[in-house]
């Protein structure tokens, strides 16, 4: 945990270490706060005063039967702030309202726009951004900002999409700069499936969290979280994981992906070629990402219901994820993963009653591991995206001690 400083007159940074405190506990008291960040009592008393004024904490009851004066318990005030979450999914498009407690106030979730004009998908995104603000009835003063969860390759300092191979004709759009330009907030841009990590690490009540987070959606990607940090790579774009093999006498699939590769095993357009292959339904256009996600919903539905063709495409399809999650655990040494995503509800059935004995097998070191699905539902890279806003201007930094240095932008 970071702590503050007495020597110097770092204001702005002992309150956001003093925030980031209460932020992370479910009431803490000044002497909790003082032992945790090292800071003087009087430093804490005119820190959290200050805090109070500005409506980001508040005081709660305290608990317990304890004699004596019981302690004031902080707690965040859930009205303080406010961030916007969007995740881009070539399918669905997710936005989520988070407020300063963590807490999802309200969300959506639309059809992405199949559109090759990447300025009508901004649009589409800045009005729904407008319309749940607007809805919810907070003050719009207090949003800090919107977080982008998007597929990669990006450049998140600059706010770019660089050339996502799911979204057609996005090569090098500015979508920081025109989300900026369209909505009036402050953008950040992250990786969809670091955003995802991080809204898992959030919802964890664990005080200790290594894991590898598999992301299912119309794409496939993993991140890592080791020792409560978010591994994201030095470009920020960590997850590439597609073409990861695993079934070397995969059958060959008429798309771009690598045969036998872990995209091929498990995207909804790989499934629906498999489904439509063996006869179980119609091909949908392969260029309509809404269409081909319907089609992977019914072929879903099908084996949930008791279809033996289509429930044996999905027990290959787990198997195959198997091998890949094998790999990864066998690399990294880590003792749990958690697998989410827009398309995880759908394949949870499917998966995840053999998905902990499959990626046993695959294990070199004579351990266990935990496979979990996410603790955070489908909307999971939407919330992670609010959360880097949140962190972004609440959370303590050590370049705040660097006298003179610039504030990033939000390109």
């Amino acid at each position: 945990m970071r702590r503050g400083s007495n020597q110097l007159r770092l204001a702005d940074y002992n309150q956001a270490v003093v925030l980031e405190l209460v932020r992370r506990s479910r009431g803490v008291s000044r002497a909790d706060l003082q032992r945790e960040s090292g800071l003087s009592s009087q430093t804490i008393s005119n820190i959290t005063r200050r805090l109070i004024d500005e409506q980001l904490i508040r005081e709660s009851t305290p608990g317990g039967s304890a004699r004596g004066r019981p302690s004031i318990p902080l707690v965040t005030d859930p009205d303080g702030a406010y961030s916007v979450g969007v995740h881009i999914d070539p399918a669905r498009l997710t936005v989520v309202l988070l407020d300063l407690a963590g807490e999802v106030r309200l969300g959506r979730q639309e059809h992405t726009p199949q559109v090759t004009d990447p300025s009508k998908v901004t649009a589409f995104i800045a009005d729904t951004v407008h319309g749940l603000i607007t809805e919810a009835g907070v003050d719009r003063a207090r949003v800090l900002g919107l977080g982008i969860a998007a597929p990669g390759p990006l450049d998140a300092d600059a706010g770019v999409l660089l050339d996502p191979p799911q979204l057609p004709n996005w090569r090098d759009v500015r979508l920081g700069a025109d989300l900026r330009e369209a909505t009036g907030l402050p953008v950040l841009l992250g990786k969809d499936v670091t955003a995802a990590a991080t809204a898992e690490l959030r919802a964890s009540q664990e005080t200790s969290n290594t894991f590898v987070f598999l992301y299912l959606g119309s794409g496939v990607g993993a991140s890592v979280v080791l020792d409560n940090q978010v591994v994201r790579g030095a470009t920020n774009n960590i997850g590439e994981v597609g073409d990861l093999l695993v079934d070397s006498d995969a059958e060959q699939l008429e798309w771009s992906g690598r045969r036998g590769g872990l995209a091929a095993a498990c995207v909804p357009e790989a499934l629906v070629l498999q489904a439509a292959r063996v006869g179980l339904m119609p091909l949908p256009d392969l260029n309509d990402y809404v269409a081909v996600d319907d089609a992977c919903s019914a072929l879903c539905a099908r084996a949930a219901e008791g279809d033996a063709v289509a429930a044996r495409l999905l027990r290959r399809a787990a198997h195959r994820v198997a091998v890949g999650l094998g790999v990864l655990v066998n690399l990294l040494d880590v003792p749990r993963v958690v697998i989410g995503g827009p398309l995880w509800a759908r394949l949870s059935p499917a998966f995840l009653p053999v998905m902990g004995d499959l990626v046993a097998r695959e294990l070199v070191a004579a351990r266990g591991v935990e496979v979990q699905g996410s603790a955070v539902g489908d909307r999971v890279a939407a919330q992670g995206a609010a959360e880097l806003v949140l962190d972004h201007f609440l959370a303590p930094r050590a370049s705040a001690l660097m006298v003179g240095r610039p504030a990033r932008g939000d390109g």
